[in-house]
């Protein structure tokens, strides 16, 4: 059974990956991350732990997202419920969408710092939370782009202030 479970994440995975190859190549300007209108982009910073600094940022086409340390678009997941303390995203999930972790208290730039907070997970991770939802970024994402965004009408790029980004999306959202 763990297997086929493997299996199918892969088959996922590659479906999601592949189409958003195909949706990348049509539009391959709108999946990079531009100069953000008023600060510069967050360099990555080795000896900065994973998941300490958010900067809020204007994407090109994409518009108000939330970059990571690394440069990375993050995202949320709507089953997650804000107003419980733990994420919907958990096993095959989480190999897709990696949680953003921290090992202490998160730094921001153009974000409401009381906005932001921690919850932990299974495994004893603490992972970042934004307006109570968790963080996550899309495992095969390079730094800047946006790859996922709509995917399953469930994942979406977070704003600074929490709420989900509905610019650039494959198809109609409810």
């Amino acid at each position: 059974m763990r297997r086929s479970r493997l299996t199918m994440l892969v088959v996922i995975a590659a479906l999601v990956v592949g189409a958003a190859m195909w949706w990348q190549a049509a539009e391959p300007a709108s999946r990079t991350a531009r100069a953000p209108v008023t600060e510069a982009r967050p360099s990555p910073r080795p000896s900065t732990p994973a998941g300490t600094r958010l900067t809020a940022v204007h994407l090109t086409r994409m518009g108000q997202a939330v970059l990571d340390e690394t440069g990375a678009v993050l995202f949320r997941y709507e089953r997650d419920d804000p107003h419980k303390a733990r994420s919907a995203c958990a096993g095959d999930c989480a190999l897709v969408w990696t949680p953003v972790t921290t090992s202490g208290t998160p730094s921001v730039t153009g974000i409401d710092p009381a906005l932001v907070d921690t919850i932990k997970r299974p495994e004893g991770a603490e992972q970042v939370t934004l307006a109570g939802r968790p963080l996550y970024k899309f495992a095969n994402a390079r730094p800047g782009e946006w790859t996922g965004q709509g995917t399953g009408h469930v994942w979406f790029v977070v704003q600074p202030d929490g709420r989900r980004n509905l610019n650039c999306l494959p198809g109609p959202v409810q």
